[in-house]
């Protein structure tokens, strides 16, 4: 039925025995000693990702750790099932899907408004400008027509979570639209859930702890918050905790009861109680100035402006968004609050756990999801102490700064063996050059990444396994080049100009290029010096 998001089942996961069920919240640690919940099983990703977000904010909201100590004792010891019951019930109020009142992330009022299909709450779905156009070429209209109550939950609160441009006077998530988020993985969902929850002291600077209504939290239990005539939302207009519970968007279910049940066109399940359509209106809440989502990574698109949200980029999670994602950089931004706290302060308390990151987003155009990335990383821990942690991320933020030399260089002479003028050649998109680079390369760079930790952490010099990263960096380089510069057909391709662009490809991603040898610290070696080698000669120039 799901009329109550709290006290009813909805939320589908797998044990560790691989069996799949439907669980209300409070029962997230059910059967924990025996085959414990490991993870989210909703019938689509971007289901997932807002799932877990809803979890942490729950967990947050209900059952925040006073201090470290209380943090560390359950994780250790999970709370009962009928101790997450009991500290969930007396917020149940605000999460109910269905009645006549107030209703979870629901615009309270609106009775009349722009009715919608269903369909518009999922991300990729085409607008109306689309549909008017009649250019749905890939993404077809008519495909979901019908909802379960569970799926429309789902959909509903990713797309208050994830919400981009709708057209004027619909709004953008607090995040903006298609944030990037970033969480600790654990072994078992509690655990994920409970590695990103934050002490209570830490949530003193998301907003304004003097708002006490509980509208101030949970902004659908009072008349929303219009924008309509420009007024904007800041973090100190709510309390704290609306970081987590968001509603840039007006909108009112219209649930329907049938004789017969109904099959969902998003999970396949029978309902006599399903959704077609829901009313919207413009003027939703304008989310601006001073938001700070634990749960996100920031960076300034410009020196001296404001940290903004990061957001999901072609090519997906990988590797090369290690900087700003893992460790803070200058130019790439800070990390989400929850992964500070865990590398900082978390991390010494859980030694047993091989910590990753879990990374997932929309890369939105504007209006358009272009596609959902998600990806893990490894998080090795790194003492701060007598300054190996900062020589650690130094010595990282080199390999990958190496890494984006070679692979702008792959790009550069695969375009140079394609065409005579590369300058004036048409531009077309070559990130697909990148992706395989970078997921190529990735499983080298976390591989060697404890090879680094040794290294620094026993004061080696570090030119040799400097050297080793340059030439899997190069191998991979050379790999594509020979794929894609039409190297194997000489018939149609010019052999000269192919040749020209590999030896220019090896001479940029050599240890003897000087940018390559800076980002690395490798000294430079001039061609003079290797010439000086191969004749076995012992002078140097000042001789």
């Amino acid at each position: 039925m799901t009329d109550n998001l709290i006290n009813e089942p909805w939320i589908p996961v797998t044990r560790r025995s691989g069996r799949r069920e439907t669980i209300a919240p409070w029962q997230l640690t059910t059967g924990y000693e025996v085959d414990p919940i490991t993870g989210l099983d909703a019938p689509r990703a971007d289901f997932n990702g807002a799932l877990i977000q809803f979890l942490i904010g729950l967990v947050q909201t209900a059952l925040p750790p006073d201090r470290g100590k209380d943090w560390r004792r359950r994780l250790r010891s999970p709370p009962s099932p009928e101790e997450l019951r009991a500290a969930f019930e007396p917020f149940a109020y605000a999460f109910d899907l269905d009645g006549e009142g107030a209703r979870f992330l629901q615009d309270l009022t609106l009775s009349e408004g722009e009715p919608n299909p269903v369909d518009r709450l999922l991300m990729e779905m085409p607008g109306e400008q689309t549909l008017k156009k009649n250019t749905d070429h890939f993404l077809k209209r008519g495909t979901v027509q019908r909802c379960c109550l569970p799926c429309t939950a789902m959909a509903l609160l990713t797309l208050q979570t994830n919400a981009p441009s709708g057209g004027r006077g619909h709004r953008t998530s607090l995040r903006g639209g298609g944030p990037l988020t970033t969480l600790i993985l654990g072994r078992t969902l509690w655990e994920t859930v409970w590695l990103n929850v934050l002490e209570a002291g830490d949530l003193a600077g998301l907003g304004n702890a003097g708002c006490t209504g509980d509208a101030d939290a949970f902004p659908w239990l009072a008349p929303t918050r219009t924008s309509a005539k420009g007024e904007v939302t800041t973090s100190l207009d709510t309390h704290p905790l609306q970081v987590y519970w968001g509603m840039p968007r007006r909108i009112r279910l219209q649930i329907v009861e049938t004789e017969t049940a109904e099959a969902c066109d998003i999970c396949g399940a029978e309902s006599g109680r399903t959704v077609t359509t829901y009313l919207t209106k413009d003027g939703g809440v304008n989310y601006k100035g001073g938001w700070r989502h634990p749960l996100t990574p920031y960076a300034r698109m410009k020196t001296g402006e404001e940290l903004l949200p990061r957001h999901g980029q072609p090519g997906g999670v990988t590797y090369r968004n290690w900087l700003g994602l893992v460790q803070s950089h200058p130019e790439r931004g800070v990390p989400a609050r929850v992964v500070t706290v865990f590398r900082e302060d978390r991390y010494a308390d859980v030694t047993d756990l091989d910590a990753r990151i879990w990374a997932f987003g929309y890369d939105m155009d504007n209006m358009k999801a272009r596609c959902w990335y998600e990806g893990t990383m490894p998080l090795l821990h790194v003492e701060a102490e007598g300054g190996l942690r900062e020589r650690f991320e130094a010595e990282v933020a080199r390999w990958i700064r190496a890494a984006e030399l070679v692979v702008s260089s792959t790009r550069s002479c695969i375009r140079q063996a394609w065409y005579d003028d590369p300058k004036n050649a048409p531009s077309g998109d070559l990130s697909f050059i990148d992706a395989r680079f970078w997921q190529e390369t990735e499983a080298d760079f976390f591989g060697r990444q404890r090879g680094i930790l040794a290294a620094v952490r026993a004061g080696s010099d570090l030119s040799g396994i400097r050297l080793e990263w340059l030439k899997v960096l190069r191998d991979e380089a050379l790999s594509l080049f020979d794929e894609y510069s039409q190297a194997a057909q000489i018939g149609v391709a010019d052999p000269r100009r192919i040749a020209l662009a590999h030896r220019d490809l090896l001479r940029y991603t050599g240890p003897r290029n000087r940018l390559i040898a800076q980002a690395l610290d490798l000294p430079v070696e001039t061609e003079a010096d290797g010439k000086r080698k191969k004749r076995g000669a012992t002078r140097t120039p000042a001789e």
